[in-house]
């Protein structure tokens, strides 16, 4: 959601920098597996006995999906974005975690109901 409000406070045409944008979207999730994976091996996690198992392909499809379903309650203005993040969460890697991850969805679904933007 933040993403959307920098992008029409930037001016940015979506469709012209789509590549630019999902750029962008995997940098951000890249970082956020590493930030995650970072602060479960800080030495109070481990003193606590913190233990985390995190794929790097959960946690970048995870993102590319919640990334789409944000920007799918504007279609209109990141189409080629959506159709490239529809293509990159149906990649043969992906596609097991679709079933895997399907009550994390539902259940950030109903949140994101609760939101209007």
């Amino acid at each position: 959601m933040k993403m959307h409000h920098y992008l029409r406070q930037w001016g940015l045409d979506v469709s012209k920098h789509h590549a630019f944008v999902l750029k962008t979207i995997r940098q951000a999730i890249r970082f956020a597996y590493a930030s995650a994976r970072n602060k479960a091996t800080h030495k109070l996690a481990r003193t606590h006995g913190a233990r985390i198992e995190l794929q790097e392909r959960h946690v970048t499809w995870l993102g590319l999906h919640a990334f789409h379903t944000v920007f799918m309650c504007k279609p209109q203005a990141y189409a080629r974005l959506l159709r490239a993040l529809s293509f990159e969460m149906g990649l043969p890697r992906y596609r097991p975690l679709r079933r895997r991850f399907r009550s994390v969805v539902a259940e950030g679904l109903t949140t994101l109901s609760l939101l209007c933007f």
